[in-house]
C-alpha cells in the first residue's frame, strides 16, 4: 500500500477524490495501491484544480503530501 496526504484549509475539510473515487478527507493519511492518479478535492475554489502523478515508494511515516490553497 501507498499513503498520502493531502492537505488544504485545515477548518474546511474536504473530500479526496482519486481518479474518481472518494478516498477519504483532507488532513489526514489515506492508503492508494500503487498507481497513477488524479487527484482533486470535492468543491471548488481550491487551487490547483488537480494535481496527478505516481504515487509509489511511501510509508505510514513518509505520506506523499500533496498541497492545495484556496483560490
Amino acid at each position: 500500500m501507498e499513503y498520502i496526504r493531502v492537505t488544504f484549509d485545515p477548518n474546511d475539510i474536504r473530500d479526496v477524490i482519486a481518479s474518481g473515487e472518494v478516498v477519504g478527507p483532507t488532513e489526514t493519511e489515506l492508503m492508494l495501491e500503487p498507481n497513477y492518479y488524479v487527484i482533486s478535492l470535492s468543491g471548488t475554489g481550491y487551487t490547483p484544480p488537480y494535481w496527478y502523478g505516481v504515487v509509489t515508494g511511501t510509508t505510514p511515516a513518509h505520506p506523499l503530501t500533496i498541497a492545495f490553497d484556496q483560490a
